[in-house]
């Protein structure tokens, strides 16, 4: 008996969360709604920066005065420091892989062409004598 009301309060409880139901659809915002949140967020964009903008000027007066220099952010290598080798990337692996499966067809060649360097005398040889 618990459980039934457990379960149908639960259902409900769900509902006045704000959890949609299976069957229910989306429904699209009203174009006037959405105009307006527009510039609302545009509004409070275009405060934020006026705000800045005074911190900034604040910042430089006390910089003035004082004879301090604005921080530059130098741009870090993201490599530095580092103790282990920079990783490659998916590009640099594959040009990596066609470098070596190229130069392991040349292998390839010049061992085929070594081992029939030492074939062919022995075969000549070889005739030679069963003829």
């Amino acid at each position: 008996m618990v459980s039934l009301l457990t379960g149908a309060l639960g259902g409900e409880i769900g509902k006045m969360a704000g959890d949609k139901e299976e069957g229910a659809e989306e429904v699209e915002e009203d174009p006037e709604i959405a105009e307006a949140r527009r510039e609302l967020e545009e509004e409070r964009k275009a405060k934020h920066a006026k705000f800045e903008a005074e911190r900034e000027s604040v910042r430089q007066g006390i910089r003035d005065k004082y004879g301090l220099k604005k921080k530059v952010e130098e741009e870090i290598d993201p490599d530095a420091g580092r103790i282990g080798r920079k990783k490659k990337t998916p590009m640099e692996l594959q040009a990596q892989q066609q470098a070596a499966a190229a130069d392991s067809d040349d292998e390839e060649g010049s061992i085929v062409d070594k081992v029939l360097g030492y074939f062919t005398p022995i075969t000549d040889k070889l005739s030679s004598l069963w003829k």
